[in-house]
């Protein structure tokens, strides 16, 4: 009989049992006895050892012999470095320090076993002293799986990454998103983002309905409200089973779980993204049909690799925002300098012309007048021609269409307005259809060129020329004028700045080649859409 049944037999009739105080754990080992604790490091699935002097095995269980690749009587009084990677031994001889010290970290090792195969193991030890005998028990387990699974995930992440080069970041976000569901057992993704001010929005999705973003979209939701969503909001993600029934009893995102009533899904593993200033700026939402219990260790690896991804897709987005509107500001800068210029310069000469013309009245010279006259109408045509071109470059000069058409349109436009002979040549297939924002920049760009060979450069012609490869476009505009030494700091100007600009937000580089006396070449060149 035990001696809790016993105890229960001694109390009296009625008494109530008193609180009992729980057994220390080593108590029970001891009550168990040594053969219960070795029936336990035998059959226990994780490596167990023990090493003793001079580094050499002293204890090994199964599991661990499958892992050395070696039985323990094979291994027995021989050294352990012996059993891992040359290039690791001193790093462990290292960590034998620590482990005395009180170290419990874990780690990872390369095994080479006697077959010549290599797995990785990660483990965790401590040193003992045993009847004045200095023991060293780790426990361990195979890691070989996970650590290719690490790699293939950050593979896979960057693949979906290089899938949308060279789109715009609502491209690549798509791309991650999609590789979440269709390289893993889930039935749906969706990344989710929230505003300084706002609630969540839907920024990319993939196998769910067009009802999920638009419940989204009209929910007072945010991040923190989600399930788990304060651990989300403090960097840290995690997979809930019961993610559909807790959104279900959450007014604001009951919608969503309402949405969603045609998926077959039932747990979700939600991990944060991180915006541009570190905090946390969303989250890639995964859900798994009701039948998969949770994610295995190679789908979260991989998701936490796509969320990383997008974070860094979602950083470069607002970088290259800033960017657009710092070069857009310099524009605007460049053009008021120009207007002040222009304006400046014809308002003096009407002035002077003016004055000349009131003195040949004064002294009835009526030819002085005329002459003044001419001159007066000269100089506000002048002052007008140039107030017109400042003007369309402050308007939108590209509206969706073909590339070709929009350059031609512009070059007919300085030829006119500028008088300068423009030619165009242009490969004879279609151009690219590239998206609005980068035909705007390549025609923003090829413009400006114009622009500086017409204010700048006294030349009588400039040639726009085009080439496209398997990869890129290149664009070329070049002039006969009489070029500039780009050595000379004075020549960088907020011109050739905000091109560059422009074509770094394309994904591209621009180039600008000038000798005195020579004409002045700009190239742009940037990948073709994908």
């Amino acid at each position: 009989m035990s001696e809790q049944l016993v105890a229960e037999e001694e109390r009296p009739s009625g008494e109530p049992a008193g609180p009992q105080a729980p057994p220390r754990s080593a108590d029970v080992l001891r009550a168990l006895g040594m053969d219960a604790l070795v029936e336990i490091l035998e059959n226990t699935g994780y490596g167990v050892c023990v090493t003793g002097e001079n580094h050499t095995w002293t204890y090994l269980n199964p599991a661990g012999e499958r892992i050395i690749g070696a039985t323990f009587e094979e291994l027995y009084g021989r050294d352990y470095l012996l059993s891992f990677a040359e290039h690791e031994r001193a790093a462990l001889l290292a960590l034998e320090g620590k482990q005395r010290e009180g170290d419990a970290g874990f780690y990872v090792n390369t095994v080479q076993r006697p077959d010549g195969t290599e797995l990785q193991m990660t483990w965790s030890g401590t040193g003992v002293e045993v009847d004045g005998v200095e023991l060293a028990p780790a426990i361990f387990h195979e890691t070989t799986s996970v650590r290719r699974a690490q790699r293939e995930a950050s593979e896979l992440g960057a693949g979906a990454a290089r899938l949308a080069e060279g789109g715009s970041a609502g491209e690549v976000l798509t791309a991650l998103v999609r590789e979440a569901v269709e390289v893993t057992r889930a039935c749906g993704a969706s990344l989710l983002v929230q505003g300084p001010d706002g609630p969540l929005r839907v920024l990319a999705s993939h196998g769910l309905p067009e009802t999920f973003g638009t419940a989204v979209a009209t929910s007072p939701a945010r991040l923190a409200d989600l399930p788990a969503g304060t651990l989300l909001t403090r960097g840290r993600g995690g997979f809930l089973s019961d993610d559909r029934e807790r959104l279900l009893a959450h007014p604001p995102t009951r919608p969503w779980a309402e949405s969603l009533d045609g998926v077959d899904w039932l747990g979700a593993t939600k991990l944060p993204v991180h915006g541009a200033d570190g905090e946390v700026a969303g989250c890639l939402v995964v859900l798994l049909p009701s039948r998969i219990t949770s994610p295995d260790e190679a789908e979260l690896l991989l998701w936490e690799s796509l969320a990383e991804q997008a974070g860094s897709a979602l950083r470069a987005d607002q970088v290259r925002n800033e960017i657009s509107r710092a070069s857009t500001l310099m524009e605007r800068e460049r053009i008021a300098r120009d207007l002040h210029d222009s304006v400046n310069h014809a308002l003096f000469g009407l002035q002077a012309r003016a004055q000349v013309v009131r003195r040949a009245l004064e002294r009835d010279d009526p030819h002085l007048a005329r002459e003044a006259a001419h001159d007066l109408e000269d100089l506000a045509r002048q002052a007008t021609t140039e107030m017109r071109a400042l003007l369309d470059e402050l308007r939108p000069q590209v509206a969706a269409g073909d590339l070709r058409q929009q350059l031609a349109v512009l070059a007919d436009v300085v030829r006119h307005r500028d008088g300068l002979a423009v030619r165009m040549s242009l490969p004879g297939e279609v151009l690219p259809a590239f998206d609005d924002a980068t035909t705007e920049h390549l025609c923003r760009i090829v413009g400006e060129s114009l622009h500086n060979t017409v204010k700048h450069a006294g030349a009588t012609a400039a040639t726009v020329t085009g080439a496209v490869d398997h990869r890129h476009l290149t664009l070329t505009v070049s002039d006969d004028g009489r070029g500039f030494d780009t050595g000379v700091g004075g020549h960088v100007g907020h011109g050739r700045r905000t091109m560059r600009e422009r074509a770094r937000l394309c994904g591209g580089d621009l180039t600008v080649v000038s000798r005195p006396g020579q004409g002045t070449t700009v190239t742009v060149t940037v990948p073709l859409p994908a």
